[in-house]
């Protein structure tokens, strides 16, 4: 059975470190070593949102994936959204459910938020996450041009 925890500071992060940095990924990951701090430091952030994913086989528990994103105010209307940053499934993981997981997941935290919208993003290439967003229902799906730019 697939669950999906929200992770807090107070929970076991050297475990989950120890678990998303022995996982398989891929080059679409991006994926660079995690560390205890750096996740105690995301975590310190208010209104950040950390998901695990997990299941059981055979008596023993098995990472599938990670998601994170920020709950967000806009500025007027006192309205809230969340904003989805990445959903991760392992390379060996995939095609499970962990991602739709995760995004069911993401919407529960969203109405109990009162938020308005989820949004998220992903490359036009990634036929995989885009099957995946679609197959959630979307109120809409948009085509932007994103830029990056580096200090």
């Amino acid at each position: 059975m697939i669950t999906v925890s929200a992770i807090s500071a107070t929970d076991d992060l050297e475990g989950l470190v120890s678990d998303i940095n022995a996982a398989r990924w891929d080059d679409a990951n991006d994926m660079t070593d995690y560390s205890v701090s750096a996740l105690q430091s995301y975590l310190g952030h208010q209104h950040t949102v950390f998901l695990a994913c997990h299941d059981v086989v055979d008596g023993e528990r098995r990472f599938l994936g990670m998601a994170s994103g920020r709950l967000q105010p806009k500025p007027y209307d006192n309205e809230w959204w969340l904003y989805v940053d990445e959903v991760d499934v392992c390379v060996d993981q995939r095609c499970r459910g962990a991602g739709k997981a995760l995004m069911q997941a993401f919407f529960e935290i969203a109405r109990a938020a009162g938020c308005d919208v989820t949004w998220l993003g992903t490359e036009v290439d990634n036929h995989a996450a885009n099957a995946l967003y679609r197959s959630l229902d979307p109120a809409a799906i948009e085509q932007f041009v994103g830029y990056t730019y580096e200090e």
